[in-house]
């Protein structure tokens, strides 16, 4: 007797899917047959490749759940899962982590803050200047989905 298939949400997702953490258990279904490859490590903490199990989809995962906890995916054909394996090459869109916050805002998909001077939101205003030290106060305050005077604050 051979055993059953083990089922996988691959086919439903969008090419780039933006999934939220808990909540309505979405994550639960489509991680169960996820495994994770590969890390890219380093300051991309967040960036990881994973195959499904049951269908053998490779997805690069931008794992955020500092700010908005989501899981961005992005369905990757085997050249790209290989590349990303063995010449650490990733797609650009989940390269920085305010990119990877600028898909998350664009989903709708954001979580708001009871504590507006959350020290993870001003660690990440921080952070986000840093990366890019052009970024202005408006493009910080709309990824992390805060006011302006909020950023300037955390950035003074």
């Amino acid at each position: 007797m051979n055993a059953p298939e083990k089922e996988c949400c691959c086919r439903s997702l969008d090419d780039l899917a933006i999934v939220p953490m808990g909540g309505d258990g979405l994550d639960e279904q489509v991680f169960a047959s996820l495994d994770r490859v590969c890390d890219y490590g380093g300051d991309l903490w967040w960036l990881y490749l994973s195959r499904c199990s049951a269908c053998g989809q490779n997805w690069a995962v931008a794992q955020e759940e500092r700010i908005h906890d989501n899981y961005c995916l992005k369905r990757l054909g085997p050249v790209e899962a290989r590349a990303a394996i063995e010449q650490n090459l990733w797609p650009e869109e989940f390269l920085t982590f305010e990119d990877v916050l600028k898909l998350e805002r664009a989903s709708g998909k954001i979580a708001l803050f009871f504590d507006r001077l959350s020290p993870a939101l001003a660690d990440t205003a921080k952070e986000l200047r840093e990366a890019r030290p052009e970024i202005t106060i408006e493009e910080i305050a709309d990824v992390l989905a805060i006011e302006p005077a909020t950023v300037r604050l955390f950035l003074s």
